[in-house]
């Protein structure tokens, strides 16, 4: 197990190495209050590069973090410190979900320096974009259940054995289409990550109250200059509709929409999205 210390706390990361020669890939995982697996799929990526993946600081086994640094630039700063420590002067910066937050974050902030690419899986790069699309996909959902989502958002019951439940369905659409996997998630334990989660996104994936509320950097995405390739599911919240939308805002953007996918592709699609990663990847060299 390994761990950085940096002026903001000691974060716990996992490298598996590659071609020393070929620019490395920095793997952010969503949230906020996520964590790395050590052992995920997205390791399968390393062979001809490097794989660097970290957990960010509050959640798993990296420090603790003061409720007044749960804010983007404290995790932006934490990925600055990582690159240093790990002396990287060129890498792909790849993130789902949250990741691509963080990753267009980095990116405009050290205006590109080292981003030889980004790969930008589900993102969430407007939370106004996000809300929308939730509005739309619950309005799939059985109508007793959107009543539910309605009713007790309102009234602030969120807790509510009913709207658990409507939660549930609307992930086993949307977030995670394999029933078992569904069901660690739901009851994975990682109560100072959810802490963050709910300050900084809300209750819910589909319920965008938190800090990032207002949240949106879609109007900047054509000073991205990298190449930069945005990836959906076929049933994701993060809607193929947005991503390709997204995708053409960006000079060299590129998009791709996997079947029978939702959120979760790592864990529903691995080898079409490791193929789909590692062809975009060679069509740089």
């Amino acid at each position: 197990m390994a761990f950085i210390e940096h002026r903001y706390g000691k974060t716990h990361y996992t490298v598996k190495r590659g071609d020393p020669a070929r620019s490395p890939i920095i793997w952010l995982h969503g949230g906020p209050g996520g964590t790395h697996d050590p052992k995920g799929p997205v390791f399968s990526l390393a062979g001809d590069r490097s794989v660097f993946a970290y957990t960010q600081l509050g959640s798993g086994r990296s420090s603790d973090l003061p409720k007044s640094r749960w804010r983007i630039s404290t995790f932006v700063n934490e990925l600055h410190a990582l690159v240093q420590a790990w002396e990287l002067d060129s890498f792909h910066l790849m993130g789902g979900s949250w990741g691509t937050t963080l990753a267009i974050e980095y990116y405009f902030k050290y205006r590109g320096k080292g981003v030889e690419s980004l790969v930008l899986q589900s993102p969430m790069l407007s939370a106004g974009d996000w809300q929308r699309d939730a509005n739309r996909l619950i309005k799939g959902l059985p109508g007793n259940v959107q009543k539910v989502i309605k009713g007790c958002q309102a009234l602030g019951a969120t807790d509510a054995a009913v709207y658990q439940e409507a939660l549930a369905l609307y992930y086993s659409r949307h977030v995670l289409r394999r029933p078992k996997k569904l069901r660690a998630m739901l009851n994975k334990k990682n109560p100072r990550g959810a802490a963050i989660y709910r300050h900084m996104w809300g209750e819910s994936e589909f319920s965008a109250t938190g800090t990032l509320c207002d949240y949106d950097q879609t109007h900047r995405l054509g000073a991205i200059e990298c190449p930069t390739f945005i990836i959906c599911g076929e049933f994701d919240e993060a809607t193929p509709r947005t991503g390709r939308r997204y995708a053409r805002a960006i000079p060299q953007g590129q998009f791709l929409e996997i079947e029978d996918a939702s959120h979760a592709i790592w864990a529903e699609q691995p080898k079409r999205l490791k193929r789909a990663i590692l062809g975009f990847l060679s069509s740089l060299a």
